[in-house]
């Protein structure tokens, strides 16, 4: 029987939105013409990271509903997602006033994210091997961390006990209209026909976008490269870490590696969405890592990784509709800050398909919105894990 609808990708937004859509009932395909969570995509090398704080006002609505989620995601899945709730926390150095931390709260609180001031010495309960050069900090408790190779899995995993048809190896080549309406896609196995197509490809998504005579110049990719240290002993018990206008986000997961993103730049590979060792970026990288973890120096790097991440020019996702074709929809453009988003992402996307009152705001994400896509660069994407 064929599916009334097909979404396209494979990563931790694909899969979640082809969840949801197989929990309500909805006949589905997910294709992806790699593996789910395929080496060298954006959920595969996902910092993990599960946040509230330092987040667009437009997005806040999806992120406040999917910080629940998480709570319990790992029992609606039924799979260990390597989930901790350890919140997250922002550092300052000797740069920045008190003052300058309070406002920040101050601004916080007006859009509902818990937010808590520390000292130098609230920070080494936190952080007890922080360096002395930072002497403050904002802990918001919550969110926290979770492993993005793992949930990407459980929720293709759990859409397929559901009854999705979950299809890997398979590339999308069209989108295929009539009458400005859907009616199938082109791949590598022949056409296939549904009523409606979800263009979650991540940084191919543009391309898939552009087969329908549409342009999608509001998203670039960008592959970032991070990197994880030998097993190590617990030296970071506590939130993931961020530094204020630093390019750092750093944890330890449960395999005992510290890890380490922020947005360094891999060179590039053979083409757009492939990268190359760069050691100038872990140079730097493992700079700034031991500036604010001394004792990381003792830990040697074990191996670097990146992912082709889709960074839309205003650093949010375009969500919803494209009213130039009926029964397409994009759900693009995350900006290496998804994976918190995805519970919500895929439940309000199951929503728009069924045609049901959206449960979750996502007013100023449609593709209606304005842009501007002059000046697009990597100085302009923020450095925050999830």
């Amino acid at each position: 029987m064929n599916p009334e609808v097909i979404v396209i990708g494979g990563g931790v937004i694909g899969s979640s939105i082809t969840y949801h859509l197989a929990r309500d009932g909805v006949k589905v395909k997910q294709l992806e013409k790699g593996s789910i969570a395929n080496q060298g995509a954006a959920s595969r090398a996902s910092a993990g990271g599960i946040r509230l704080n330092n987040r667009d006002p437009r997005e806040l609505s999806l992120a406040k509903a999917s910080v629940l989620r998480w709570e319990t995601l790992e029992e609606e899945l039924g799979a260990d997602l390597e989930y901790i709730s350890t919140g997250q926390i922002m550092l300052y150095d000797h740069r920045y006033s008190m003052e300058v931390l309070q406002e920040q709260v101050k601004e916080d609180e007006k859009g509902g994210i818990p937010a808590q001031i520390v000292d130098q010495n609230g920070l080494k309960e936190f952080i007890p091997c922080i360096s002395p050069l930072y002497t403050k900090g904002i802990f918001y408790p919550s969110g926290g961390q979770a492993n993005g190779l793992l949930t990407t899995i459980a929720f293709s995993s759990a859409a397929r006990r559901l009854g999705a048809d979950v299809v890997t190896g398979i590339e999308v080549y069209s989108i295929k209209t009539e009458n400005n309406k859907v009616i199938g896609v082109n791949t590598s196995s022949g056409f296939m026909p549904c009523s409606t197509v979800i263009n979650a490809a991540g940084a191919w998504a543009p391309k898939i976008h552009e087969t329908l005579n549409l342009s999608l110049p509001q998203i670039k990719t960008f592959r970032h490269q991070m990197s994880a240290t030998y097993a190590a002993p617990l030296i970071l018990p506590g939130p993931t870490i961020s530094a204020k206008e630093t390019k750092i986000s750093l944890k330890q997961t449960i395999d005992g590696r510290i890890r380490a993103g922020g947005g360094y730049s891999t060179k590039p590979g053979p083409d757009e969405y492939s990268g190359v060792f760069n050691e100038e970026s872990l140079n730097q990288q493992r700079e700034t890592v031991i500036s604010i973890i001394p004792e990381a120096e003792k830990y040697g790097i074990d191996f670097t990784y990146y992912g082709a991440e889709a960074h839309c020019i205003d650093d949010i996702p375009i969500l919803g509709e494209v009213p130039e074709v009926l029964g397409y929809i994009l759900a693009a453009g995350f900006s290496g800050h998804g994976f918190t988003l995805s519970p919500g992402v895929g439940q309000v996307i199951s929503e728009i398909v069924q045609k049901k009152p959206l449960s979750i705001s996502i007013d100023g994400l449609t593709i209606e919105r304005p842009f501007s896509v002059d000046g697009i660069n990597d100085g302009a994407i923020r450095h925050f894990p999830g």
